[in-house]
């Protein structure tokens, strides 16, 4: 396992001080040691560690809030097409005034305004891309294809702007996006596309030199480099086998260059690229040296193998320089924009906006098991919203904090009128150390995985590995269930949506559909199992369940009546099948 001094320093906060001028910027004494902003020992008062974000005040009347995103993050050169998603919810928090009447002079009459005029067009040449085109007042994910015949592939993003109008012209309405049409790599190295839409990757088939586009769930572990992949190159196959499609591989601390000795990481790399094992290159260690970054990437961003970037691990609970994320993230662009990048947060609620600036995907890790969130068991102080550190910020130690964290982060992207990016989740997977007092069980583990994706989550990375073999065997079998293509068809081409559940209270239950079936995940956040309970699942607006199609995970169900029902619930029982629709 990792060094327990690795741990500690990624999770627990006991690091130095943060630098007098970010003290100073940030308003805390000088020389008091912070997590999350927090001073956490004994010898340091409590003071307010701000970068909260707050729910703005509600607007009284409704609001247009219109926005445009392109559906892939990018678009390579020898693709005729691209397609861009409209939304325009009515709003009271983010948008333009909006009344819901317009005139029509033919006849004279005031109608409601439930149509929505739009133009799409490109900034600097004015061609147009959408012409005439409708929209449905309240409503999101409408999709418009353009060709891309007019537009010269480029490292520089394309400005892309929708006007929108009443029928009347008497609302007016706009917004702006950026379009990425890259020239094709030339250099043998991969591609990863972000679905604006639906928050997935998608790559290409190396191995088959396959042009497809193929959305990828990424299952994985934080895996040891030095206390255990590096031993033996076998030991890539040993994981790859255990079902997990991707590698996240923890730097070396110790070293000098505190990343890899690159000489040794390149024999395992080309074992990566004959056995399509993605990678998810971390630098966390040096993300804020950006000449080390540039040479980093200079290194590994031509790897077919090669998925996407992580720099900022837990960047708000050590607090780093509020612009670190964003200063790297623009330089990694720079060199390379065909690889999204990730950061993982560790905080509640600071500083929100300024870290998730600096990322493409958004990671959080609230490790909820065997932690007293109160009280610390390493500082001996009290824990709260403006002091101390538990290891887990402003948690409950319940399984709630990790669906709690995914559903806040959206939260706040909506605050902040900004489009979702893409959430994933970081489930605890070790324990006995600092504050977590034992591993989870494999029960516990897959409830906190399946959580994460009921939720939302996109993609999934346990710290970490190697763990206990309990653990490892459970997660293995599970993710041979998420990375089938006919599930990830499910996690990543649908919209996830809540289910209404009956009989019992700490169930959570998320569907996805697509065409004729439903994919179903329930899970229960009890110890207790309650053999005589009587639960009801029911289903969407208009929507009949016909029959069980495949059973994944757990128990059955059995369908009557359009619903669902089941007798007898197991303590931290996990179930996942798809259903059959009329």
């Amino acid at each position: 396992m990792l060094k327990l001094s690795l741990v500690a320093s990624a999770l627990a906060g006991a690091v130095a001080a943060i630098s007098n001028e970010l003290a100073a910027e940030l308003g805390y004494p000088a020389g008091v040691d912070v997590w999350c902003g927090k001073a956490y020992r004994a010898s340091n008062a409590s003071f307010e560690p701000g970068g909260w974000l707050e729910t703005p005040v509600l607007s009284t009347t409704p609001l247009l809030d219109l926005s445009i995103q392109p559906r892939m993050n990018l678009y390579l050169d020898g693709e005729d097409y691209a397609s861009l998603i409209v939304n325009a919810p009515i709003s009271y928090m983010n948008g333009k005034s909006f009344v819901n009447s317009t005139f029509n002079k033919q006849d004279n009459l005031t109608s409601p305004f439930t149509i929505l005029f739009v133009d799409i067009q490109t900034s600097e040449t004015g061609v147009d891309l959408v012409s005439h085109a409708n929209v449905t007042i309240n409503s999101t994910a409408n999709e418009f294809v353009f060709s891309l015949a007019s537009f010269t592939p480029r490292l520089e993003p394309y400005e892309i702007v929708i006007t929108g109008a009443a029928g009347d012209g008497a609302q007016f309405y706009t917004a702006t996006t950026e379009l990425y049409y890259l020239p094709k790599r030339t250099d043998g190295g991969s591609v990863t596309k972000v679905d604006n839409l639906y928050g997935g990757l998608l790559v290409q088939d190396y191995l088959t030199n396959s042009t497809e586009w193929t959305s990828i769930f990424p299952y994985t572990y934080y895996v040891s480099w030095d206390g255990w992949l590096d031993l033996s190159t076998d030991n890539l196959k040993v994981f790859k086998d255990q079902g997990f499609n991707i590698i996240h591989i923890v730097p070396n601390e110790a070293l000098p260059n505190e990343a890899f000795n690159f000489t040794q990481l390149d024999s395992f790399l080309d074992i990566m690229d004959e056995m399509e094992l993605w990678l998810m290159f971390d630098m966390r260690w040096t993300y804020t040296n950006t000449s080390w970054v540039e040479q980093q990437v200079q290194m590994v961003n031509a790897r077919k193998s090669m998925l996407l970037w992580y720099t900022g691990d837990e960047p708000d609970g050590h607090v780093d320089p509020l612009n670190a994320t964003k200063i790297t993230y623009d330089l990694i662009k720079s060199i390379d924009p065909y690889h999204p990048v990730s950061i993982c947060l560790n905080c509640l609620n600071y500083y929100f906006e300024e870290y998730t600036s600096g990322a493409d995907i958004i990671m959080s890790d609230p490790y909820p098991i065997s932690v007293n969130t109160s009280w610390s068991t390493q500082y001996d102080t009290a824990c709260n919203t403006t002091y101390g550190c538990c290891g887990c910020d402003d948690c409950d130690g319940t399984f709630e904090d990790v669906s709690n964290r995914l559903d806040l982060y959206t939260e706040y992207q909506e605050i902040l009128g900004l489009a979702q990016k893409p959430q994933w989740g970081v489930p605890q997977a070790f324990g006995n150390e600092t504050f977590w007092s034992r591993y989870p069980t494999p029960e516990e583990e897959i409830v906190m995985n399946m959580l994460f994706i009921n939720h939302g989550a996109k993609g999934i990375a346990m710290w970490d590995y190697p763990t206990e073999a309990g653990i490892a065997n459970t997660t293995g079998a599970l993710s041979r269930v998420l990375t089938k293509p006919a599930i990830t068809s499910f996690l990543l081409g649908s919209f996830v949506q809540a289910l209404p559940v009956a009989g019992e209270e700490r169930i959570d239950v998320a569907s996805w559909t697509v065409g004729s079936q439903m994919l179903v995940s329930v899970v229960s956040k009890d110890y207790v199992p309650a053999p005589s309970a009587n639960v009801t699942i029911a289903m969407p607006a208009g929507v009949k369940a016909t029959g069980l199609s495949e059973l994944l995970w757990g128990s059955g169900w059995v369908v009557a009546g359009g619903m669902l029902y089941k007798t007898g619930v197991e303590a931290l029982e996990v179930d996942m099948f798809v259903l059959d629709l009329a």
